[in-house]
């Protein structure tokens, strides 16, 4: 999974979390009333748990890319 990958990713699962009203409270009257619930908090957390995970993986994925290309142009005596 590439990095905009997991930034459509990171935003629609949140979006999805705060659109559920078992996992987050939306007040009309304001939104300094609005917060996730209890199941909200250990959903978010979850959630963020394994973004942190697809991020690592994601960085990791395009450093691996990028050094190989680098080692490809060098071998083909191209400026680096």
């Amino acid at each position: 999974m590439d990095k905009e990958a997991v930034k459509n990713l990171m935003f629609g699962g949140f979006c999805e979390l705060i659109r559920d009203s078992r996992y987050y409270h939306r007040s009309e009257v304001s939104p300094e009333y609005c917060y996730f619930t209890d199941r909200g908090q250990v959903a978010i957390k979850d959630f963020m748990t394994q973004m942190a995970v697809n991020i690592h993986t994601a960085e990791v994925a395009d450093l691996d890319r990028r050094a190989k290309e680098m080692v490809i142009k060098g071998l083909k005596g191209e400026s680096v």
